[in-house]
């Protein structure tokens, strides 16, 4: 099976952080403190509010004080019942339900490492549409993970309808975004287009994207490992749809051979088949291989594994009961501590410093070079593309620079209101308005720009770290979030006083025990003030960036209903990067 795509996404976005404390005249350092319940100064306990070091941003989500509870232990990964419970069931006749009758139902508990994270659910039934017979197979997947201290849930799931010999008629996606806030988006097969729609809150959201002949649905996956006769080394290829970045894609499957393995403790091994699917690359981003040992005899999935660093790991997806995929997580992966970079030494007033080289080591990217990039701050020198190596410059902006050669003037995209950056509602055209009530006539582009930052940081709050990627309007209602919703909202405030935005997507220097520091992922938005485009970051507040922020990637938002323009985000968490800092500029 090719790798399960929603929680990577999900997880890729969930890094990003924000400060919660108005800056000091000295440039600040942030710091990621969260307090727990129990904490001395947490709400509702007798200790006193220790005092948070000066100079420093803590960043710290909202806790409310917890009912004493027994500790959660952690659920077994294997079966409680013996082998017995995962004996072989093909597709075979079941007793007719309100929902369909039943083709398969899978359960797989998901885990890092061997550390639970959560669970994942594959089911087909046969139901009737239209008059006709049709399956209709669905993914659920549902992750539980601490960002900060603050244990999030991160859920997806996609489905397809299909006819009993496989062709796909319906495809659907839904994805949780922010508060009370999801993408949802169907798909209709029209001949050779999928014609997509959103719905609910994503009711405007619509596209169409070519549909070849012969694509596979979420039924139909599993079968095609049952139908194939393959001698070890041996492969077969099929296209499937992956909703959350709304492309079809190929999947290279060989088969690697068969083997004896003990899949649950105290169970003898069984004979399982083992396969390699590879998916072609979205763009320049390549997802990592996947392995799947399916049953020697029936063909059906029993485990699936793929390595992906920005979860802390190894991700394996192993088949047993409902009760025991569902079991409570009892220790949450902390995606900071899994996805930031270290540093190798300390650089005092990043913030304030002009300049800074890092030496760069990206070892598994095929094209090194285009891994970060490269704009009018931020350059890349002494590429070695063997050893994977660079020098990466970045350099501080507060502002536009004078004399700087214009850039090209940007296009309406970065004006216009769309499903992520959307600014034509009351909530963020009112609160743009307060942002630059206070300007003097003929105010520049810059001026307003600097307005919107500054009140985006005094007005919202860095106290929910369950939030994904939430649109404009939603993080206007709740004025809080981590550093997304901070960028969604500054560049869509831009927008709504005239001022062309874009989102940045990147890496933020922290602080960490030790000397230490590290390179946290980061969000921030950028604005085109006197011919050039300049970096605004509203979790500080400055009036620029220095070189602690390192950009990765920036976009429009323009006609996405998807979260692909995270895949550049993806492909550097996926070269597990390595940073040394090689010279800083005062």
């Amino acid at each position: 099976m090719r790798t399960w795509f929603t929680p990577v996404l999900l997880a890729a976005v969930a890094g990003g952080f924000a400060s919660s404390a108005q800056p000091p005249s000295d440039p600040p350092r942030i710091v990621i403190k969260p307090r727990i319940s129990g904490d001395p100064g947490a709400p509702g306990t007798a200790q006193a509010i220790p005092k948070d070091p000066p100079g420093f941003i803590v960043i710290r989500p909202r806790s409310e004080p917890a009912a004493p509870t027994a500790p959660v232990q952690p659920a077994p990964m294997s079966p409680p019942a013996g082998p017995a419970v995962l004996q072989p069931n093909p597709v075979q006749p079941a007793a007719e339900s309100q929902d369909g009758k039943v083709l398969f139902e899978y359960w797989f508990v998901a885990a890092v490492e061997g550390e639970r994270i959560g669970y994942l659910s594959w089911t087909a039934r046969e139901v009737e549409m239209g008059g006709k017979k049709v399956w209709r197979g669905t993914k659920y997947q549902r992750f539980t993970v601490a960002r900060f201290g603050q244990v999030v849930a991160q859920v997806g799931e996609e489905s397809t309808v299909e006819t009993p010999d496989g062709e796909v008629l319906l495809t659907s996606m839904r994805q949780g975004l922010g508060k009370d806030q999801a993408l949802a988006l169907t798909g209709v097969v029209d001949g050779k287009t999928l014609k997509v729609r959103g719905e609910g809150m994503a009711k405007e959201a619509s596209s169409s994207i070519p549909w070849p002949g012969g694509v596979t649905g979420v039924v139909g996956e599993p079968r095609l490992f049952k139908d194939q006769k393959l001698k070890p080394g041996e492969a077969f290829e099929y296209r499937t749809y992956v909703p959350q970045v709304n492309r079809v894609v190929k999947v290279t499957v060989t088969y690697e051979g068969e083997e004896a393995t003990v899949l649950w403790p105290d169970t003898p091994p069984r004979k399982l088949r083992r396969f390699v699917s590879k998916m072609e690359p979205v763009g320049n981003f390549k997802l990592p291989a996947a392995t799947t040992w399916c049953d020697a005899e029936s063909a059906e999935p029993l485990r699936v594994e793929f390595d992906f660093p920005g979860l802390g790991g190894r991700v394996t997806f192993l088949r047993t009961t409902e009760d025991a995929a569902k079991a409570p997580v009892a220790r949450p992966v902390e995606l900071f501590k899994a996805q930031s970079i270290r540093l190798d030494r300390e650089i005092p007033g990043i913030h304030s410093r002009v300049a800074v080289v890092y030496k760069v080591s990206v070892p598994r990217d095929d094209d090194p070079a285009t891994a970060f990039a490269a704009d009018a701050r931020q350059e890349v020198r002494n590429l070695d593309a063997k050893a994977k190596t660079f020098d990466l410059h970045v350099s501080a902006v507060h502002g536009p620079v004078k004399g700087a050669k214009p850039e090209p003037a940007p296009a309406g995209e970065f004006l216009g209101s769309n499903f992520f950056i959307n600014w034509d509602n009351p909530g963020v055209k009112g609160h743009a308005a307060k942002a630059v009530a206070g300007l003097p006539p003929g105010s520049t582009d810059w001026d307003k720009a600097r307005a919107v930052e500054r009140w985006v940081k005094q007005n919202m709050q860095a106290v929910d770290f369950s939030q994904a990627m939430a649109t404009a309007d939603n993080v206007a209602k709740t004025l809080s979030g981590d550093c997304t919703e901070y960028a969604m909202l500054g560049a869509a405030m831009c927008r709504a006083v005239g001022v062309p935005s874009r989102t940045v997507l990147g890496l933020v220097y922290a602080p960490g025990p030790g000397g230490k520091p590290f390179l946290a992922y980061h969000m921030w938005f950028e604005a085109f003030a006197d011919g050039q485009w300049v970096p605004l970051d509203p979790t500080l507040g400055q009036g620029g960036v220095g070189p602690g922020h390192v950009k990765i990637t920036d976009h429009s938002w323009h006609d996405e209903k998807t979260l692909a323009p995270l895949l550049p985000v993806l492909r550097v968490l996926m070269a597990k990067p390595a940073f040394e800092v090689v010279k800083v500029s005062p």
